[in-house]
């Protein structure tokens, strides 16, 4: 179960001479699906790279920021995520709905989704049924819990934070 969460990270860096990433503030990051890899991205290489998909699938990305130095809360750009759970939505795989879904939970608890009560048998079918509260008249959005191992939750916490931008401290200490 681990294994098919693994989300693979772009340690290689941007190879463009004078690119900004490595001391930019807020970057992209971009998953490339299906090989579940994250590549971080300055402003002007995310433009080359969303130039290159025109006409294929649009890429799923976020925008991530920085920890400030000193801070132990981990940073969590609200916009991105709910960017990052809207164009999940378009990804047919397990592992994409499972990753919505644990995003879905995160934007409930910071109050950008709200939980409604299901309203027909689809919806009752549903694990969680939410609506966007800014959004007049919003359609509700069916999501269904993945299978979990319990034994490797710590392993599906990490694979989340790595999603959505947090450096775990594992990866802090295996640059590769």
């Amino acid at each position: 179960m681990a294994e098919e969460w693994k989300i693979q990270r772009d340690r290689k860096g941007c190879e463009k001479p004078g690119c900004p990433l490595p001391t930019s503030k807020s970057y992209f990051a971009v998953l490339e699906w299906p090989a579940c890899m994250r590549r971080d991205l300055c402003d002007a290489c995310f433009t080359d790279y969303e130039r290159k998909c025109e006409g294929s699938e649009p890429p799923i990305f976020w925008r991530a920021m920085r920890k400030s130095t000193g801070s132990k809360e981990p940073v969590l750009d609200l916009v991105s995520l709910r960017m990052l759970f809207d164009r999940l939505a378009s990804v047919e795989d397990e592992r994409a709905r499972a990753l919505r879904y644990f995003c879905a939970l995160l934007l409930l608890r910071k109050r950008v989704l709200r939980m409604v009560r299901p309203r027909n048998a689809e919806q009752e079918r549903a694990d969680l049924v939410v609506v966007d509260p800014k959004v007049k008249d919003c359609e509700p959005i069916l999501l269904f819990a993945p299978a979990i191992d319990l034994d490797n939750l710590g392993a599906l916490k990490e694979e989340l934070m790595a999603a959505i931008g947090e450096e775990t401290a594992k990866d802090a200490a295996d640059p590769q």
